[in-house]
């Protein structure tokens, strides 16, 4: 018609490789091993960082780089089986025979003719044009592939081969991070991937979504606290749910609810730890994204020295942070995500244990009130009985809270339920201390309106 715009409004549905962002100085480094091999010279560059962080999109990319340059390209990547096989890792990437098995180095006469069989292969490759020799995952590469990757960068220095490994920090590797810290004395580049800043996140949201996003979805995907993996599946799971449209020039988020692809994630996090690991994120989880040691303790019923290996497991596989005196989960998105994982009947009593852990131990009324009012259900007359005492020690503080504590205490409680009268003079008073006069008149004639004892009825007139 006439006269009238139309915006139009659709589902958001992202591409489906993500582009490299905010890396910059590391593709620069990625390029100029390339133009080394160019000019006929060897090159070494290492990528490390925490698992997620990117570097096998940055390999991906240089892949690519060098192949429309005419490379000859041996791209391989490790596994926890092929750790086992002696030179897996590279066999693979060149496309070579495995030979025999173990999970051991050979006979050092064996061991070095593999070697040098490998350095004529390549050789023989170089002599024919620049090669990429593109390796991912070198924390799970064999000893032997380790030990061939120490000579043959060594000897092929003076070829036109660029070697491009990459490995995840993980406490259990050693042989890589070993590796890695020769090669780099001996004037290898190396590089650790660590998170996107703000304007990459922004240039993630836009390139998936075409448009820039709206803040309420700009806030979620700081969540991911600029972790590539977790923003992809955030991002992913989004466009599958529907829960982003595109109207005009912005990605607006339709639900805040975690995508599904995010829960999966959390779950395979969790499934990678021992039982005590995930007993103890499932718990602390409850207490917040920050919380205490000693509160995370008391809740398992164990002692600091019993839970410190736990702890630090927890620690390793990147999802909890220290952060002054408190432990924190390292994401937000994976603290919420790993709440959610635990049964609503479950969470609920951690809530319930957790608030009355604090009200005994004097803390204040203010920190159990929230674990309180997150457990509060009907026939529950402990967790009614701890808001009752969040609400009464909370008053002089802070009568909105002891307000929301009381009211919620007495919409809880049935009318047969002789504790009625008590939460509803309780809710009466601690309104009419907020200054929610309207509700508190309310509740007043509503208690009013039956035969009373007389001190609650003086109790409720004054409050009228």
């Amino acid at each position: 018609m006439a006269g009238r715009s139309v915006v139009s409004t659709r589902p958001a549905k992202p591409a489906g490789q993500p582009a490299m962002r905010g890396r910059r100085a590391e593709w620069q480094l990625a390029r100029g091993l390339l133009r080394r091999a160019q000019r006929g010279l060897g090159g070494v560059l290492l990528v490390d960082g925490d698992p997620g962080m990117g570097k096998s999109l940055l390999l991906r990319e240089a892949a690519r780089e060098a192949a429309g340059q005419g490379f000859s390209l041996a791209a391989g990547r490790g596994d926890q089986l092929g750790r086992h096989v002696p030179f897996f890792t590279l066999l693979t990437a060149l496309h070579q025979p495995l030979g025999s098995g173990g999970d051991r180095l050979g006979p050092p006469d064996i061991t070095a003719r593999r070697i040098g069989q490998l350095q004529a292969h390549l050789e023989q490759r170089a002599a024919a044009g620049p090669v990429l020799v593109s390796l991912d995952d070198l924390q799970w590469a064999s000893p032997a592939t380790l030990l061939a990757l120490r000579v043959l960068t060594r000897e092929l220095a003076a070829s036109p081969v660029a070697w491009l490994l990459a490995a995840a920090k993980t406490p259990q590797d050693k042989g890589a991070d070993l590796l890695f810290r020769i090669l780099a004395e001996e004037g290898a580049s190396r590089i650790t991937l660590t998170s996107l800043g703000d304007d990459a996140v922004l240039a993630v949201l836009t390139d998936a979504f075409g448009v820039p996003p709206d803040r309420s979805l700009l806030a979620l995907a700081a969540q991911a606290a600029g972790h590539p993996s977790l923003l992809t599946e955030l991002v992913r799971g989004l466009a599958e749910e529907d829960a982003v449209q595109v109207t005009g020039t912005t990605a607006r988020l339709e639900s805040t609810r975690l995508p599904q692809r995010i829960q999966v994630l959390a779950r395979e996090r969790l499934n990678s730890l021992s039982g005590p690991a995930q007993q103890l994120l499932q718990t602390a989880a409850v207490l917040g994204r920050s919380f205490l040691l000693e509160d995370a303790t008391e809740m398992l019923g164990v002692t600091p020295a019993t839970l410190l290996p736990t702890v630090e497991e927890a620690m390793d596989a990147g999802l909890l942070v220290t952060a002054a005196d408190l432990l924190s989960f390292r994401h937000e998105l994976m603290w919420r995500a790993v709440a959610n994982l635990i049964p609503e009947p479950a969470r609920k009593a951690l809530h319930r244990q957790s608030g009355e852990i604090l009200l005994n131990r004097g803390s204040s009324a203010l920190s159990a009130a929230a674990h309180l009012l997150e457990a509060a259900h009907t026939s529950d007359p402990a967790t009614l009985a701890g808001l009752d005492r969040a609400a009464a020690s909370s008053l002089p503080a802070s009568p909105q809270t002891a307000a929301r504590l009381a009211l919620r205490a007495r919409e809880l409680t049935s009318p047969t339920d002789p504790a009625t009268l008590a939460r509803s003079v309780a809710a009466a008073e601690a309104l009419t201390a907020a200054g929610q006069l309207g509700q508190a008149t309310r509740v007043v004639q509503e208690t009013l309106a039956q035969p009373l004892p007389a001190i609650p009825e003086s109790r409720l007139r004054c409050a009228l």
